[in-house]
């Protein structure tokens, strides 16, 4: 008979043996998995679990108990059979104990942090390209007019993903939201400083009365005809602020995400003719 860690549960001798074929196939599915396979994510290889890191509800690991075999003493099994490294992170085999059922699943030992790094880039991909908006439009600037820049407000809202993970003590979930905060407008003249404003940007239209102002504008000092090309190479961001929270009371904030697009800028000065 084989004592587990934890509330002396007990089991037939033949768990040892599982234990192996179980390692094996895990092993085996490890070496099959695509390259760009994250290390934490999680996999299935017939009835072999790597519960990882999971972007779908998890209720089945909700009601687990989870159970490590000990077994380097009392069976004489090596450490290896049980905790293993793949791609830098160290994974462990548990049993999930369930309604008189017993599971096998390998458990990442990862932090909320290492957890929440990875949903960023699962989130950048959600983050909508905002339609970039100019008056004067981009080819019909005019030097010192102010030249406004908007993204579509409708848009301007933030957007989330949700990462669950199995740990002996529960099931964690980590939710990584990115909430767009600031335009920034690099004007590309050499001359001005880069330009940021709260929000989406005031859309410009005829209708608007002339005392109504933007801080998100820029006026170009010189026409964009002393480049060589006849254009500034401009750009508009819009910056997302990335933050995480946890089931667990845990929070934090992750690297900013700015997402635009270059917009060649041309500038015109504009003669008054007089006539006597």
């Amino acid at each position: 008979m084989i004592t587990f860690a934890r509330d002396k549960l007990v089991v037939r001798a033949r768990l040892v043996t599982h234990i192996g074929l179980v390692v094996a196939g895990c092993l085996l599915a490890a070496l099959a998995m695509p390259a760009d396979v994250h290390a934490t994510e999680a996999g299935v290889d017939g009835d072999h679990i790597y519960a990882g890191v999971s972007y779908s509800s998890i209720d089945s690991y909700e009601r687990c108990e989870w159970v490590r075999p000990v077994t380097i003493h009392q069976q004489g099994v090596s450490p290896s059979v049980i905790t293993r490294q793949w791609r830098g992170i160290t994974w462990s085999l548990y049993v999930c104990t369930r309604d008189g059922t017993d599971q096998f699943a390998w458990l990442p030992e990862i932090t909320t942090q290492e957890v929440a790094e990875s949903t960023r880039s699962v989130v950048r991909e959600l983050i909508p390209m905002l339609t970039e908006n100019f008056s004067p439009v981009r080819n019909r600037g005019v030097v010192k007019t102010p030249t406004w820049f908007w993204v579509n407000p409708l848009l301007w809202k933030p957007v989330s993903v949700t990462a669950y993970v199995p740990t002996p003590r529960g099931v964690l979930a980590v939710t990584t939201t990115a909430t767009p905060e600031s335009l920034e407008f690099s004007p590309g003249d050499g001359i001005g400083d880069t330009v940021e404003c709260d929000g989406p940007g005031l859309p410009w239209t005829s209708l608007l009365p002339s005392f109504i102002d933007t801080d998100c504008q820029y006026e170009y000092p010189l026409p964009s005809s002393v480049r060589s090309d006849g254009v500034y190479r401009a750009r508009l961001d819009t910056v997302w602020k990335v933050t995480w929270r946890t089931n667990v009371g845990v929070s934090g904030r992750l690297p900013d995400v700015r997402l635009g697009a270059a917009h060649a800028m041309r500038i015109r000065e504009l003669h008054a003719v007089v006539r006597k």
